[in-house]
């Protein structure tokens, strides 16, 4: 994401809302004891959004911007 900033990226689909909203919280925030938080550092380089499928929810990522 970081070579090809602003593309939104699908990341996967989560079966429940709250396995996504844990994801989204590592990469949103750096949430502490998220595995998936150490790719996506520092806190605030990248956002998300979500879209509902009938699989669940499908999380999207993209990189903004911040420190390499």
């Amino acid at each position: 994401m970081r070579k090809h900033p602003l593309r939104w990226l699908e990341i996967t689909t989560y079966g429940s809302d709250n396995s996504a909203a844990g994801a989204i919280a590592g990469i949103t925030r750096a949430a502490p004891g998220s595995l998936i938080a150490r790719f996506y550092g520092p806190a605030g380089a990248f956002e998300t959004r979500t879209t509902k499928t009938d699989m669940g929810t499908t999380v999207h990522a993209r990189y903004i911007g911040g420190p390499l």
